[in-house]
């Protein structure tokens, strides 16, 4: 199966192709991506791995919480791609990619959403590796976040790389800097919602903001 990934919920921004057992990625880093930027990697990648668009499978993209321009982008390039190519598309948490991203165990998934706030998720790793949900994800300022339904988390990503001290003070994890949710990631998740029969229609892969007064916003035009 050939899965084409697209990541933009962060400042970190990707594009991979999982195919043939193998999975290669193309990295943006330094500002929130544009559709632009985000499609000049696509092209190279695929002929990188000498697949065809017209071969391509799956179109999965990081459905968020994160950044409103990076989802937005992430989506439309999901539905535009999967509305050409007439291919099912995987709309999959950034968080859990976030948490696929730093590996196994227990992970506390945190993106910065500013204004003082993190969007957070907790997850498990499962006996395949994948990391599953525990409980709903949220939005909130780190000092008002609950508790971790168990011990010994490691909390990742951009808000546990600024607000890691309260964390560390107030649930007792262990902070690993410098991570964010990566097309790999998503790639790999995608896989396995295929697998599992969770693909959805390319009109139904919208971003998932969490915070609705801005997501009820009109939407601007991508730069």
């Amino acid at each position: 199966m050939n899965i084409l990934a697209i990541e933009t919920a962060t400042e970190v921004a990707s594009v991979a192709l999982a195919c043939g057992g193998q999975t290669r990625q193309k990295i943006i880093q330094g500002g929130l991506a544009r559709a632009e930027g985000v499609l000049a990697l696509i092209a190279p990648l695929l002929a990188e791995a000498d697949v065809p668009l017209a071969a391509l499978d799956v179109i999965a993209f990081g459905r968020g919480p994160g950044s409103f321009t990076g989802l937005r982008v992430a989506a439309s390039l999901a539905q535009g791609l999967a509305f050409a190519l007439d291919r099912p598309v995987a709309a999959v948490s950034s968080l859990q990619a976030l948490a696929h991203t730093a590996g196994g165990g227990r992970v506390l998934a945190a993106l910065d959403a500013r204004q003082e706030e993190v969007y957070y998720g907790y997850f498990t790793q499962d006996a395949a590796g994948i990391p599953q949900p525990q409980g709903e994800e949220g939005l909130c300022g780190p000092q008002h976040m609950p508790p971790p339904p168990t011990p010994h988390h490691v909390a990742v990503g951009s808000g546990a790389d600024r607000y890691g001290e309260i964390l560390i003070v107030r649930f007792g994890v262990t902070v690993r800097a410098g991570l964010a949710p990566t097309a790999a990631a998503v790639a790999s998740l995608a896989a396995r919602m295929a697998a599992c029969g969770k693909l959805i229609a390319p009109q139904e892969a919208l971003p998932v903001y969490l915070r609705d007064e801005v997501a009820k916003r009109p939407p601007k035009s991508l730069e």
